[in-house]
């Protein structure tokens, strides 16, 4: 049931090199500096690929089919767009143009290791309600190759979103026993129901009910992933856990505002700074203990959790030392990605980054997890069964 790290690395590289052809051809077209901050591989949940794509203005979907088949989703947020029909003095008609230029330039890289070609199809308009369509979907996941690209001087992104259908994908794979859709549906699966522990953990620490959670696999290249997050302030707690997985976990809120985490979880006025320091580290260890004793239980064994360490800082930084360690280890890392919305002012992202030298026992976890033979629980002082 194992996802091989080195087999889908070059799966990953092939998706970075796409996304820095993607933005190569944007910057070619518009004269503005272009450049790809983020590329990753990811599993999603298929009911949740909609949340996982974002709220934007306009997202265009251009086909594709031949040696591999599927759909590229391009998203623009409104300074982007604005831009773009500015410099190339197109107005909105733009955005089609460039969506098919960036899917060109994004699967041109698969083209040059498949037997046939890859035809591009007219862009067409996208909506919520087509967005699966028929993506690569095993037992409900969507594997997408994703890229962010960035224009020089413009507030916004460019969201480019590479779908893959299914059954072309799998034939592309060769067929590859560890990139099978059930070993990937397995791991979306364990993404999910560690989300759904955060959520539950989160809910009964804070009396908050959470209103949304959002949840997906990552296979990211190393030097990518201090951007899965982006430079706004976090305030939270990174752990480390030791056991059959060695894992760092971090556990951070997304402050809008300067004070309003430490607001919100400690109540009242200008909460003391000490008080309020530890209470999100508590929040943060019952969480990251939450998700872990998930994983334990599937293997019948313990994971044990560092003391946790308080960080307030921006969101690459956090991550920039889970980059440095696990570059030693491996060209792609392996991230559970979860995103729990406690009320519209706080939001809590949860990352773990299992070690690459314990693939395999990930891979145990996410089979066992997949098939239904554990399920996390609450401890008993939070609404929980008995330990």
């Amino acid at each position: 049931m194992r996802v091989d790290l080195d087999s889908l690395a070059s799966f990953s590289h092939t998706g970075a090199e796409g996304g820095r052809r993607a933005a190569d051809a944007l910057e070619t077209l518009t004269g503005v500096p272009a450049h790809c901050e983020l590329s990753r591989t990811t599993l999603v949940d298929a009911d949740g690929l909609a949340a996982f794509l974002g709220d934007v203005a306009t997202r265009i979907a251009v086909p594709f089919d031949g040696a591999l088949a599927g759909r590229a989703l391009v998203s623009f947020e409104k300074p982007f767009a604005a831009r773009v029909a500015e410099e190339t003095g197109m107005g909105g008609g733009a955005l089609p143009e460039v969506a098919n230029i960036l899917t060109s330039g994004f699967v041109d890289g698969w083209a040059e290791d498949a037997d046939g070609t890859i035809d591009i199809q007219p862009p067409e308009p996208a909506d919520d309600e087509s967005l699966v369509g028929d993506a690569a979907v095993a037992d409900g996941a969507a594997f997408v190759f994703e890229s962010h690209v960035r224009l020089a001087g413009v507030d916004g992104i460019c969201r480019f979103a590479v779908l893959p259908a299914a059954d072309e994908f799998v034939d592309y794979l060769g067929g590859d026993d560890s990139l099978s859709p059930d070993a990937l549906a397995a791991y979306a699966q364990l993404t999910a129901t560690s989300a759904d522990a955060v959520a539950d953990h989160l809910g009964a620490m804070t009396g908050i009910d959470p209103n949304a959670v959002e949840s997906h696999f990552d296979f990211v290249p190393v030097e990518d992933v201090p951007s899965l997050l982006d430079d706004a302030a976090y305030e939270g707690a990174v752990f480390e856990s030791d056991g059959p997985v060695r894992t760092v976990l971090a556990v951070l809120f997304d402050e809008d505002e300067s004070g309003a985490v430490a607001d919100a979880l400690v109540p009242g006025n200008d909460p003391d700074p000490a008080l309020a320091e530890s209470a999100i580290a508590e929040l943060g260890n019952v969480t990251a203990s939450g998700v872990l004793d998930g994983w334990a239980n599937a293997l019948d064994t313990t994971i044990d959790v560092s003391t946790p360490s308080h960080v307030h800082d921006d969101g690459r930084a956090v991550l920039d030392t889970v980059a440095a360690a696990y570059g030693r280890h491996a060209d792609t890392v392996a991230v559970v990605d979860a995103t729990v919305a406690l009320s519209d002012d706080l939001t809590c992202r949860v990352c773990a980054f299992p070690s690459p030298e314990d693939a395999d026992t990930v891979a145990e976890i996410a089979g066992a997890l997949s098939a239904g033979d554990a399920d996390p629980e609450l401890p008993p002082e939070y609404g929980g069964g008995e330990s």
